[in-house]
């Protein structure tokens, strides 16, 4: 038993046997050896393939599976021996007169002359007749016989299959598919179309379109030139003016201390104490520091922007690339230094607590308690008025202080007797920091009888920093009980709700009794 392969010829797949694989595959090495440096040598290869696999095909319609040696000797035979031709000068390879022996015609519809579907131009090469002949017979067919042609067409175009190798192109004209057959063929296309070409190129025609599509060319080039010219010139002058402008009010800015951007949060004068503010925001060095990487952050690339534009408007070199790579350099450490500064004051406010301390109200028998504001302490507002959120910039004996706004809320209680809680809550950096502004909150809850006295402000002193301090005033009523809110009390901060569905601010100056559905106003 021989050992066999399976092999892909011109995309048929056949089982060959060893010595038969080894002969056919020195057999195509030769050919492709020889053709590779020819004029359309792998279009020749392809062809031959394509018809060797015809030719193995027909062998394995006998019965057989395997090629053997004898089919590979016949196919050689049929297609030429190498060994004839290898080595003779190139110039003189397949150029010998041949006597190849006339195969039989077949029958293919030519689609290299076709003018509608190449059945016409197949069967004059099969007959052997002019086809402009059979072009005219169909047509003087279509009146003369009712139609009848343009069905035979169509059947023959459907029918008749379309020469699409060069070795099936041969075989219409009655040709044997050998390499030299193929080989001239292919070559004649080749030559016959760069004849085209050179004709085409040669050609008056030629030459005036190719001069007139040179000078649109040309005028199109110059035209996108000066659009493009144009468009430099006018966002280099947006740039110009953006920068001008930017640079001129970032100066101004920095110049007068209004560089702080407004917002409903904080209010401020030009005259504001703003030295003062941050003095309980962050330590001083760092605000000369935040500064200065301010400036640097937005005046390079303000800069950076009217260079440009100046350079697209006035179009002046610059060789010197130091400059800017040194400006980039220094906007990048800016850039880095301010966010690690940035990081670190967030880190401020990492960690959160809040303190309660409760009292009952001296006054086991009373039925309304009557909630005031206390007489404001002797607090003197900075000459230049600072405020944000809740705070404002005081000085309580000659003390620079931060004084917040608390918070009231009213809330119910299981209890008989009336209390309150008051709620104190700061951030830090760690939990000794938490705590060490927790400590230095200052508020107290006055308490006399039937009334209860709140400061307005609650005080943080200039011995820590603003780490966004809270507190809370909590009153809890018991059920049938009563409180009175004073006339005052609308300096605060308080939401809670009632049963009347009365506006916060309104509360006030009124008495409110405790329900099992809240508070409800007294009649």
């Amino acid at each position: 038993m021989k050992k066999t392969f399976t092999i892909n010829i011109s995309g048929s797949v056949f089982h060959i046997e060893e010595d038969a694989f080894e002969k056919l595959q020195n057999y195509l090495q030769l050919l492709k050896n020889f053709f590779d440096c020819q004029k359309g040598g792998q279009e020749i290869i392809q062809d031959i393939e394509s018809r060797i696999a015809e030719l193995l095909q027909e062998k394995i319609t006998e019965g057989k599976e395997a090629v053997t040696s004898l089919w590979v000797d016949e196919v050689i035979q049929r297609m030429g021996k190498p060994e004839d031709f290898m080595d003779q000068e190139q110039a003189d390879i397949f150029c010998v007169d041949e006597k190849p022996e006339k195969t039989k015609k077949r029958l293919y519809r030519d689609g290299e002359n076709r003018v509608l579907g190449g059945v016409c131009s197949g069967m004059s090469a099969y007959f052997n007749i002019d086809p402009v002949f059979l072009r005219v017979l169909f047509v003087l067919l279509v009146f003369l016989g009712a139609g009848i042609s343009v069905f035979v067409y169509l059947i023959l175009w459907i029918v008749v299959p379309k020469a699409q190798t060069t070795a099936q192109r041969l075989e219409m004209r009655g040709e044997e598919a050998t390499i030299s057959n193929i080989q001239k063929t292919i070559q004649d296309e080749v030559t016959e179309v760069k004849n085209s070409f050179s004709k085409i190129n040669k050609s008056e025609t030629f030459r005036r379109g190719k001069e007139a599509a040179s000078k649109a060319g040309h005028v199109s080039v110059q035209v996108l030139k000066g659009m493009g010219r144009a468009v430099g010139v006018a966002f280099g002058s947006l740039l110009i003016l953006t920068g001008f402008v930017g640079l001129v009010t970032f100066l101004v800015s920095i110049t007068v201390g209004n560089s702080i951007v407004h917002s409903n949060s904080v209010g401020f004068t030009p005259e504001a104490d703003w030295p003062g503010l941050l003095g309980f925001m962050v330590s001083p060095g760092l605000v000369s520091i935040a500064i200065l990487l301010f400036v640097l952050l937005v005046g390079i690339p303000l800069l950076a922007i009217l260079f440009i534009g100046t350079k697209l408007v006035f179009r002046y070199k610059t060789n010197n690339k130091l400059i800017g790579l040194g400006a980039f350099g220094i906007w990048l450490v800016a850039l880095v230094a301010m966010i690690v500064l940035t990081a670190g004051q967030v880190s401020n406010f990492r960690l959160k607590n809040t303190v309660s301390s409760g009292k009952s109200v001296n006054c086991t028998a009373c039925k309304t308690l009557y909630i005031e504001l206390a007489a404001a302490p002797e607090i003197v507002a900075t000459e230049k008025k600072v405020h944000f959120d809740d705070f404002i910039l005081a000085t309580i004996n000659d003390e620079k202080v931060l004084a917040g706004s608390p918070r009231l809320q009213i809330e119910p209680t299981d209890a008989t007797d009336f209390s309150f809680i008051i709620k104190r809550t700061a951030r830090g950096k760690n939990t000794g920091e938490v705590q060490n502004n927790l400590d230095h909150i200052r508020y107290e809850v006055a308490n006399q009888d039937s009334s209860l006295m709140l400061d307005p402000y609650f005080i943080i002193g200039n011995q820590v920093k603003w780490r966004n301090q809270e507190v809370q005033v909590i009153v809890k009523v018991p059920e049938g009980k009563m409180i009175h809110l004073g006339q005052n009390l609308d300096q605060l901060s308080f939401d809670f709700e009632n049963i009347n569905n009365i506006w916060n601010k309104e509360m006030t100056g009124k008495t409110w009794i405790m329900t099992p559905e809240g508070l409800s106003l007294k009649e």
